[in-house]
């Protein structure tokens, strides 16, 4: 008779960090299988977290990726959000919050630059033998003018392909959003022949250590 495989033990699986709502908060069964996301609560901030398998998370699981951005996105329909690398799954309650205790400092510093605000994602792409005609150099100074005015901080990303002009991630005021929605619509309209891609609110991963929590997660997989 063949061994079965034993299912992995359960631990703490944390989704992101909030500032502490006062009281415990369940936001549902949305979490790994169906489970109770919670909050656990050390002094002003709270782990979103669920009961999840105790193993290592693959980052090819696009189910295992979407419960975890379907959870924050939830979150940050009421809350702020610090968000947290996916994967980031502890033994124990204990270990969560030895590890928002060693983190808290930089936890505080993380919310003070994005509370109130989501980020919000612009790509450029040349549309082979479309663009030829129009000063793509132009274009892009003027999307980084016009949108940096509506925004509190942005960051340059990979142009991980030759008909990339540009790649950049932006914090946005979540009363800015519209601003920033309608300008991107302008310039789109302006520059039809590029292939504008525009994209979230997300939280502000590109922002923000998203390994925050990671000095007591070792070992505890």
């Amino acid at each position: 008779m063949k061994n079965k495989t034993q299912p992995p033990e359960n631990g703490i699986y944390v989704y992101c960090v909030i500032r502490t709502p006062g009281e415990t908060k369940n936001f549902g069964n949305i979490g790994f299988g169906g489970k109770e996301v919670y909050t656990i609560d050390y002094k002003e901030f709270s782990s979103v977290a669920s009961v999840a398998p105790l193993k290592k998370y693959d980052m090819e699981n696009e189910k295992e990726i979407e419960t975890h951005q379907n959870v924050v996105k939830m979150v940050m329909m009421e809350h702020s959000v610090i968000p947290v690398a996916y994967g980031m799954v502890f033994k124990s309650r204990k270990l969560v919050l030895a590890s928002m205790k060693v983190a808290q400092k930089a936890m505080k510093k993380t919310l003070n630059v994005v509370e109130g605000k989501v980020e919000l994602g612009i790509k450029i792409l040349n549309q082979q033998g479309q663009a030829s005609q129009l000063d793509t150099g132009s274009c892009v100074e003027e999307f980084e003018k016009e949108l940096g005015k509506l925004s509190s901080d942005s960051k340059k990303l990979t142009l991980f392909s030759k008909r990339l002009l540009m790649n950049t991630a932006y914090l946005v005021e979540k009363d800015r959003v519209d601003a920033f929605s309608d300008a991107v619509e302008a310039l789109e309209t302006k520059y039809k022949p590029l292939n504008i891609q525009y994209s979230g609110p997300w939280p502000a991963y590109n922002f923000v250590d998203i390994k925050i929590l990671s000095k007591q997660q070792e070992g505890g997989r």
